[in-house]
């Protein structure tokens, strides 16, 4: 059984969030170890951008098509059941807060009353939950973990081939991937660098 607390462990750093995805394009599972470094930095910010970004790009499965070309990214491997309920419950933990301040306005009853419950919310913290992608991520670590097929497991121990405190040299057929990625999670407020994908 995946346990993710072992692979938050292999991203807590830079370094290690580096080591983590190279190592994971030797496999061809970038898409899933990009997933889950996204919705660590996720859970930091709870941003509005980059919870669209996650459920539109890896949910709903709205990547680019040069992403997309060598298997670079692609959505979550999960059934079209699941792909539905976590999308929307993404869209409705978006939309609880308020998109515009006109939704927060509308979503406060509106006229004056909303104007001013808008404003108030506008103010204080109206960030989205920690844990929107909670479920889209253990599935992924299920993947990822697979029955160790990976070389992920015990912490990066003797047991396993996966050692987060090593360098790994990224495949390089994606470079032009990885560059073009790079600029689109640069537009919704990621930081690449601080990711480690590069």
């Amino acid at each position: 059984m995946a346990d993710l607390s072992v692979f938050q462990s292999y991203t807590n750093t830079p370094q290690r969030r580096n080591s983590f995805y190279c190592y994971s394009t030797k496999f061809f599972i970038q898409d899933a170890a990009i997933f889950f470094i996204l919705v660590e930095a996720y859970r930091t910010y709870r941003s509005k951008r980059q919870a669209v970004f996650l459920n539109d790009w890896f949910i709903d499965g709205k990547i680019p098509d040069d992403l997309q070309e060598g298997g670079y990214l692609s959505q979550i491997n999960i059934s079209s059941d699941l792909r539905k309920e976590y999308s929307k419950g993404a869209s409705d933990a978006v939309n609880a807060v308020g998109r515009t301040f006109a939704d927060k306005a509308k979503n406060h009853g509106g006229g004056i009353t909303g104007f001013f419950g808008a404003l108030k919310q506008k103010t204080g913290d109206n960030r989205l939950s920690a844990g929107v992608f909670d479920e889209p991520q253990s599935r992924v670590v299920e993947m990822l973990d697979s029955n160790n097929a990976h070389g992920f497991g015990d912490d990066g121990g003797a047991g396993a081939t996966f050692k987060p405190h090593l360098h790994y040299q990224p495949f390089g057929k994606f470079a032009t991937q990885t560059l073009k990625f790079r600029g689109a999670l640069k537009a919704v407020g990621f930081n690449p660098d601080a990711l480690g994908i590069y």
